[in-house]
């Protein structure tokens, strides 16, 4: 009854029994008869004979493996006294059973006698189970045989009904459960103890609401890191030129948190990160790291170049060895001011469309730092816009060496391969390599656009 995959809402009931004789199979047809009116309303039956059905209960390995019973919601065992005999005396059977009572008491599965002929002593061998008829008297002791039957299939269709109810209620679980999954990640206490109710209330077991929760949860927290990492390249974006934000680029970020649903203290956090980020982007130039290096490495760096200052500051006059100090370290915060004022000055003639100029000055700021990938970039940009095509690649490709994760650089070289310098192999092969790199960051607008390029180029004739 666990809900998984493929878990489908009919009910499918196994009967296990034995006849002793021609008497007992009777009385096993006419049960079968009174039982037709189940298979309309799409509950599937099968019977399991022991001994003749015995490959329902062992497999060709011997492991006794009851293979019907992993897929059946409901056991009923036909009571009489050779089938009690047969759990008391063999050995495989007596198992199975055991087996299949164990799983009863676990809820895995709903475990019912049907009294067809009567025994002294059944509850000693099957324990404390509530059997049908449920006057707990036998269908062949009863004085009415086919109300007794009645009895039996009416008692049955009250189970069916109840696992139906059952699954339904666990299927509005899930929509509720998703439902708020969507409207809010994580829960807040409030959502917590409703959904807590709704368990309660439904009877719900955990080993099935946990396989849901799970599910949903997993879905749920990858979309919700897509949101982030989108909200966190759409703030880099404004705020990577080192002006502060106006009120149009505030406006156009609040817009963005709405419609990703972002609370306002998650948003205060990714400002904060990307914020202390670009803060120490100085230093990693200034000791020669990439905008991408970790802050831990940039700072023991730090830690080094001031040691290995300090050690040669021993070896010569104090004097001397101050000056010196005072002066490289001079130097390098210039240098690297310099490269930041290019930068800046750069991305102004950019945003004019004064591209020569813009050109100008990111070459100068590669100068200083040749490994600054943004400068790349923004000078391809600018190279394809007065149509330098060669140079534009030459750009990107160089971005793309400094740094292969740069779903932009292969973006922008496939495009200029696809529009410019026509050559549709290795566009569609840029383009791949930027749907995978944008899918992979969960920026959706660009992988869908990255589709589309692809799709266009894949379906226009040589």
């Amino acid at each position: 009854m666990s809900l998984s995959p493929g878990y489908s809402k009919n009910i499918k009931i196994v009967f296990i029994y034995s006849s002793s004789g021609r008497k007992d199979e009777n009385l096993r047809q006419d049960l079968e008869k009174h039982l037709s009116t189940l298979k309309d309303s799409g509950v599937f039956i099968e019977w399991c004979k022991y001994p003749i059905d015995i490959s329902h209960f062992s497999d060709d390995t011997n492991n006794h493996t009851f293979n019907i019973l992993e897929t059946s919601d409901v056991v009923a065992l036909l009571v009489n006294p050779h089938l009690i005999s047969l759990i008391q005396n063999t050995t495989l059977f007596s198992t199975e059973i055991q087996r299949i009572l164990q799983r009863g008491k676990q809820e895995e599965i709903i475990v019912v006698p049907l009294l067809i002929r009567e025994i002294y002593g059944w509850e000693k061998v099957l324990g404390d189970l509530n059997p049908l008829p449920k006057s707990r008297i036998a269908v062949k002791r009863s004085s009415d045989t086919d109300g007794a039957f009645h009895n039996i299939a009416k008692g049955l269709e009250e189970i069916i009904e109840k696992i139906k109810q059952y699954h339904q209620n666990l299927q509005e679980y899930r929509q509720i459960f998703y439902t708020a999954i969507q409207n809010e990640y994580p829960f807040s206490t409030q959502t917590l103890n409703t959904l807590i109710q709704f368990k309660q209330n439904w009877e719900l077991k955990n080993k099935d609401i946990e396989f849901i929760e799970q599910e949903i949860t997993a879905q749920a927290k990858q979309e919700h890191n897509q949101k982030l990492q989108r909200y966190k390249q759409e703030f880099f974006q404004i705020v990577r030129r080192g002006n502060s934000l106006s009120e149009q680029e505030r406006e156009r970020l609040k817009t963005l948190q709405n419609d990703l649903s972002l609370k306002d203290e998650v948003v205060a956090r990714i400002e904060n990160e990307v914020t202390e980020n670009i803060s120490l982007q100085p230093f990693r130039r200034l000791i020669g790291y990439d905008n991408q290096a970790n802050p831990n490495v940039v700072i023991t760096a730090i830690v080094i170049v001031v040691v290995a200052a300090l050690l040669g500051f021993c070896k010569s006059s104090p004097e001397t060895q101050l000056t010196n100090l005072e002066n490289q370290g001079e130097n390098k915060l210039k240098i690297a001011t310099k490269k930041i004022d290019y930068i800046k000055r750069a991305n102004d003639h950019y945003l004019q469309k004064n591209y020569q100029a813009a050109i100008k000055d990111y070459t100068q700021a590669i100068e200083i730092a040749p490994k600054n990938v943004n400068a790349y970039i923004q000078r391809g940009y600018a190279q394809h816009y007065i149509q330098k095509y060669q140079a534009a690649i030459d750009d990107y490709t160089t971005a793309i060496r400094l740094s292969p994760d740069l779903a932009d650089a292969y973006a922008n070289r496939g495009l200029v391969y696809d529009k410019n310098l026509p050559n549709k192999q290795q566009a569609i092969k840029d383009y791949q390599k930027a749907e995978t790199l944008y899918k992979k960051q969960g920026a959706k607008d660009k992988l869908k656009e990255m589709r589309s390029r692809l799709k266009r180029l894949q379906q226009t004739k040589p």
